[in-house]
């Protein structure tokens, strides 16, 4: 006795605890004082025996003598802040799973039988508190049922409960013992489904002394509950366990916002058979409870955007890499044809040989034959609703939900610790999920990568603004002759000739004709890949409305996009080290109109339809054309008509058609 009074209460915890732990993944064959006698050389240990009976367990009978023999009274925390109790119910999380636990039949000791004893010991004769928590630094002040619960280990568990464990107490993060046992990879060797399902209705039904209920939704600080672990642990049986026998809300969403229908989606791949169960479990269960329409809107979008990420990841991603001896607009051209084949033929159900070779357009299988609009509408048939949107005020709940629930780069940085306890930290996340557009408004994080893969690629392909059937009707109605001017791929020309009007197209680096042996050939047009579709000849202003060509005065001006102003016009909103084309919009729409043209076509934004926040620096009169541009053409000519064309998100271009005053 004299050699341990000079020994730390916490050391000596810390050893007993140690010993503990060795008893239990030893079957008791290592006593929990051979710990303690290495401190000192102590006598306080009891030699092995081989046997166990039920008035005799050699475990428990040495810890009786440690304290008997040492000031300990069984609450006591070791160095580290974990009690016995809950280094106990370590020791069985640590240890080899032994098929023979559940066999009462058989009197050999395993890891299970000698925590049973020792729980027993610590519980009853020295009455420990139950819901002790360990007070380790990171540990959340976690109570010793959580670790037997993810362990798995029903009998454990109900070892606890009935002296008084609580099967509601969470940890400082919210974490519950239903939680923990819904988590994948529990205890050493993995437990059976059958052991995780009995553990869920030991903890459903607590303690059959009082009449407490269980928590089956209550959430940890990302807002799962143990239902979101089993759906993203594809484990049908304890869905079905949580459903049916403790009534779980499957309608909750994380603090990310993903639906438990959601979770299954993203995890789907690993176990296919299983995820199609649980997500029928899941939606019976919603029909059943008369929940499906309350969440099917939802549902809906939040596939949407699980199936676009797939899309990036999977297709477009992988398409878009570069050869490493790829380099300049080849390589670009040779990338965009990859990517938008990628896109047509694994997710929008089109031919894409139908685009890349010679004649693309007169061969298109549709009787319209208008491929962009077809591209554009299926496209935007995948976008969720609130990836498309600018937001001017705060989105709905819903709608944050729907562009965070697949960001999974956003999690680790919207997560915070404070004195080891995680939080989310809801402004981070937000800010996370959005970003500020042109002083516009928000829109979605992803946005820029679906720009880049999605629109960018299609726009130097095609054109930069899209044209729908309707619109060029439209235009070749009110202008049946149409002289356009930085036509680059041809592809409005080429549609509009398809309508029945007279165009002649000019750009400055005209394209040539798409040779499918040598696609992305060198070129000199830095905006445009290496194909055309419509006879564009070489020209600008100078020489297009110079003397040499009176009959271009009978003809419509149509500019598509003419160039970005950013530079010049809207410095506050320029991306920094971009590179942006010479204006040269003025100057042609001016020579135009000094040879005495009297009609113009214009697509693109324009700075009085844009739609700014209240406290935006300054205006914005788009990335289109430029201000100049916009004023002559305004002071000039009066507005005819003003048509709605398709357009991707985050872009305000329209239609106008002017006439000279």
């Amino acid at each position: 006795m004299d050699a341990q009074s000079t020994i730390p209460i916490d050391k000596l915890v810390d050893a007993l605890n140690e010993g503990i732990i060795r008893a239990i993944q030893t079957s008791g064959k290592v006593l929990p004082s051979s710990s303690i006698s290495a401190l000192n050389s102590s006598p306080v240990q009891c030699e092995w025996i081989e046997f166990a009976t039920e008035l005799c367990c050699p475990v428990v009978e040495d810890l009786r003598q440690i304290f008997v023999t040492l000031p300990l009274e069984g609450s006591e925390v070791g160095s580290d802040g974990r009690p016995l109790l809950y280094a106990a119910c370590l020791g069985l999380l640590l240890s080899q799973r032994d098929r023979e636990d559940g066999d009462s039949s058989e009197k050999k000791s395993t890891p299970l039988s000698t925590f049973l004893s020792i729980a027993s010991f610590l519980l009853d004769d020295l009455e420990v508190d139950p819901n002790q928590p360990t007070l380790t630094p990171g540990a959340c002040l976690r109570p010793p049922l959580h670790l037997i619960a993810r362990s798995c280990r029903p009998s454990a568990a109900r070892a606890l409960l009935c002296r008084g464990a609580d099967a509601n107490l969470p940890d400082e993060e919210g974490w519950t013992p239903l939680m923990a046992c819904c988590l994948p990879g529990q205890g050493q060797g993995g437990a059976t489904t059958e052991e995780r399902v009995e553990t869920i209705k030991a903890l459903l039904r607590g303690d059959d002394k009082n009449d407490a209920t269980i928590d089956v939704d209550a959430r940890n600080y990302c807002g799962y509950t143990a239902l979101h672990y089993a759906c993203e642990g594809l484990i049908s049986s304890l869905v079905c366990c949580l459903l049916k026998d403790g009534g779980a809300d499957a309608t909750l969403r994380t603090v990310w916002g993903q639906s438990c229908i959601g979770i299954i989606k993203t995890q789907s791949t690993i176990n296919m058979e299983e995820a199609e169960k649980c997500e029928a479990l899941i939606r019976s269960h919603l029909e059943m409870t008369g929940q499906i329409e309350t969440v099917r809107s939802f549902l809906g979008e939040e596939l949407k955007a699980i199936e676009l990420m797939v899309l990036l990841e999977d297709v477009l991603l992988p398409a878009s890499r570069r050869a490493e001896s790829d380099n300049g607009s080849r390589s670009l051209a040779a990338q965009d044809q990859r990517i938008i084949s990628a896109l047509m033929k694994y997710r929008l159900n089109l031919d894409p040989e139908a685009l890349f070779q010679k004649n693309a357009f007169a061969r298109f299988p549709h009787e319209d034959g208008n491929l962009y609009e077809i591209i554009h509408h299926r496209i935007m048939e995948i976008m969720p609703f609130s990836y498309r949107q600018v937001y001017k005020i705060s989105p709905t709940n819903e709608e944050r939900e729907i562009i965070s629930c697949t960001n999974f780069d956003m999690r680790e940085t919207a997560e915070i610790s404070v004195d080891g306890v995680r939080h989310i930290d809801a402004s981070l996340l937000m800010g996370k999920s959005f970003r500020l557009h042109r002083e516009r408004g928000h829109v979605a994080q992803q946005l820029d990568l679906l720009t880049d893969l999605i629109v960018g690629p299609l726009q130097r392909t095609l054109a930069f603004g899209i044209p729908s059937n309707a619109v060029l009707k439209g235009i070749a109605t009110c202008a049946p002759r149409i002289v356009e001017m930085g036509a680059g791929t041809g592809y409005w020309s080429l549609m509009l000739s398809k309508m029945g009007a007279d165009v002649v197209a000019y750009d400055a680096s005209p394209l040539g004709e798409l040779d499918p042996k040598n696609l992305g050939s060198e070129n000199s047009n830095l905006y445009f890949g290496s194909q055309s579709y419509f006879p564009v000849r070489e020209g600008v202003a100078s020489t297009v409305f110079g003397g040499s060509n009176p009959e271009m005065v009978d003809r419509a001006l149509l500019m598509v996009w003419p160039n970005n102003p950013d530079a010049e016009d809207n410095k506050h909103v320029a991306v920094e080290g971009s590179i942006l084309p010479q204006i040269w919009d003025l100057e042609c729409l001016q020579r135009y109109h000094k040879m005495g043209g009297g009609t113009v076509i214009f697509v693109g934004e324009r700075q009085e339809k844009i739609d700014l926040m209240p406290d935006a620096a300054d205006v914005d009169c788009g990335f289109c054309a430029s201000r100049k541009f916009q004023i002559f053409l305004r002071d000039n000519y009066d507005l005819h008509a003003e048509l709605s064309n398709p357009r991707w998100w985050m872009k305000e271009d329209d239609v106008t058609i002017w006439k000279r005053k």
